[in-house]
């Protein structure tokens, strides 16, 4: 399966929410590079890691239908991918 079989408009979702990510990742870095303080870097780092985990659950949820509907078509071989998906996220 490629990331193009989730839909037109999830991959969109999902391109806006990684560019915001990347953007919190340059403010992160500035933040450090100008001595912030440490409370402030910790809570950009979580609000970070929180929109990167709720990006990956949107990924998987959109992979596992797409998966799901693969086994009722008598893919069996999407079972396992689903299996070792679900394996990897935490």
């Amino acid at each position: 399966m490629r990331t193009h079989d989730l839909g037109e408009e999830t991959v969109d979702t999902l391109l806006k929410r990684l560019r915001r990510i990347e953007g919190q990742i340059r403010g992160l870095q500035k933040m450090i590079q100008e001595g912030r303080a440490c409370d402030e870097v910790l809570t950009q780092m979580t609000a970070a890691k929180r929109a990167m985990e709720s990006a990956s659950a949107l990924f998987l949820k959109q992979y596992i239908a797409v998966c799901a509907a693969e086994v009722a078509e008598g893919k069996e071989e999407a079972l396992e991918q689903i299996s070792e998906a679900l394996k990897r996220f935490p």
